[in-house]
């Protein structure tokens, strides 16, 4: 059995975290996951995008949406929309993420706020993690796998793995960068 994932739209906001959680995506059966998304949440993640970056296109946004649904195997959560109602959080545009959550029968939603607290998700059976101590947490599910991960991000990026882990260190995912220089 996997251990499902929701993304949460914040989650994926900045590209070299987005392109992190999306290679986890790839290798999710790696590390015993099951990632989900909804179009919605990769709506709300493009429409991030576009407000921060003007000239980012609507066709571009979709290209993206399309993209990370293509390397995410299985990853699309649908009919989820009758658990909104029993999705109780104190950020009403946060509902449809617990509702997924609680729809697909996850365990965790990986989301940068703090909106999603534990008297939203106990009741669920839930936990939130932040970005950060989601993919710090690989490193006990699968050191090989990890490893691979951030080699395919460095060589993407055409970087070291030395300038990698400063730029995670400098876009806020500390804990994973100081787990990369052991």
């Amino acid at each position: 059995m996997f251990f499902q994932v929701v993304y949460d739209a914040n989650a994926l906001f900045g590209a070299l975290q987005r392109s992190i959680f999306v290679r986890v995506g790839v290798h999710q059966t790696k590390f015993n996951l099951r990632i989900l998304v909804t179009h919605e949440i990769l709506d709300e993640m493009v429409a991030a995008v576009r407000d921060k970056y003007p000239d980012f296109s609507a066709e571009q946004g979709t290209s993206l949406k399309d993209a990370i649904l293509a390397a995410m195997a299985d990853c699309l959560v649908t009919d989820y929309e009758d658990s909104v109602h029993i999705s109780r959080i104190s950020d009403l545009d946060d509902r449809h993420v617990l509702a997924a959550a609680i729809h697909s029968n996850a365990q965790a939603i990986a989301a940068d706020d703090t909106d999603f607290d534990d008297e939203s998700l106990e009741p669920h059976g839930l936990i939130a993690q932040r970005p950060d101590d989601f993919l710090t947490d690989l490193f006990d599910l699968n050191p090989p796998a990890r490893k691979q991960l951030v080699i395919e991000e460095a060589s993407g990026r055409n970087t070291t793995l030395d300038d990698l882990t400063e730029l995670l260190e400098e876009r806020g995912l500390i804990r994973f960068a100081q787990h990369l220089k052991r």
